[in-house]
């Protein structure tokens, strides 16, 4: 074939690549919010939720593997301890966006969220040389942020306690910022057999970090744990979660291995609309 056509299909097929692993991302991310703020308020404790999600992800990737129905590589030190920082601050982004999700609503994770392209296109330039975004763009994300202002100064919840009703995700977005930027690095900058390898590294190294964070917080005590009543509704969410869960962490890497930091953040932030279209139906918990 003539190398234009042979180009050009390729070009296709990137593409068509690309919008697969968009729309696969923003299903399991758009989902995982509003799946998460249920099965946390049938099962009051974020990190025993947390730790159930990144064991079911471990023990599934790592049957696959002895199976012979998934590829990933073997826990090898060259490769794991680029993962180590990226694990630590992983399973604290996940317990607490889930204490957020406990203490707030879900739009102001997503306004939160919503932040977050305007900082991680600054790493993105230094980090990875990637082109200053476009007068266009920037305004666009000054838009965004001035849009997040604007809630927060309308924000019941603001009112009422002031700073400290976005301590929990102050912190929680601030993570974000990091793993987003970091997470682009550990897929195009380690040679990996396949993308199950870092779902199978960040779930099962993280099972004790969230452990230990579960002790901290008192969640693991006797009392706490035998006051948790499981019903089949709530065992049915966590169960849920756990599978989209597993879901998320492919399709992220997958979504991270072929487009930019930023425009992976921008992704983020777009797919929040099916969030907010599915909270409004099945949730009365709003912001004002």
């Amino acid at each position: 074939r003539p190398p234009t056509e042979l180009l050009m299909r390729e070009k296709q097929e990137d593409a068509a690549e690309v919008a697969a692993a968009v729309i696969t991302y923003c299903f399991c991310s758009g989902g995982m919010l509003v799946i998460n703020k249920i099965a946390v308020s049938h099962t009051p404790s974020p990190a025993l939720v947390t730790l159930c999600q990144f064991a079911s992800c471990t023990v599934l990737v790592y049957g696959g593997k002895l199976t012979g129905l998934l590829r990933t590589d073997d826990f090898e030190w060259r490769k794991v301890k680029y993962f180590l920082i990226y694990v630590l601050s992983f399973s604290i982004g996940t317990w607490t966006n889930i204490k957020v999700l406990q203490d707030a609503n879900v739009e102001t994770v997503i306004v939160f969220r919503s932040c977050t392209p305007l900082a991680v296109c600054i790493f993105d330039h230094f980090i990875y040389r990637r082109a200053v975004p476009s007068a266009r763009s920037c305004a666009a994300l000054l838009l965004i942020t001035a849009g997040a202002v604007a809630y927060i100064a309308c924000d019941r919840e603001f009112r009422v306690k002031g700073v400290r009703a976005y301590f929990w995700a102050s912190v929680w977005w601030a993570v974000l910022v990091f793993q987003l930027t970091y997470g682009k690095f550990l897929v195009t900058g380690i040679p990996l057999r396949s993308l199950w390898t870092p779902v199978l590294y960040t779930n099962s190294l993280s099972i004790l970090p969230t452990l230990l964070v579960g002790v901290a917080s008192g969640e693991f005590t006797r009392a706490r744990l035998e006051a948790i009543e499981l019903s089949p509704v709530g065992g049915s969410w966590l169960l849920l979660s756990c599978l989209v869960g597993i879901g998320i962490s492919w399709s992220g890497f997958w979504c991270q291995s072929l487009i930019t930091a930023t425009a992976y953040t921008v992704v983020g932030v777009t797919n929040k609309m099916l969030t907010v279209t599915v909270n409004v139906l099945i949730w009365d918990k709003h912001a004002s």
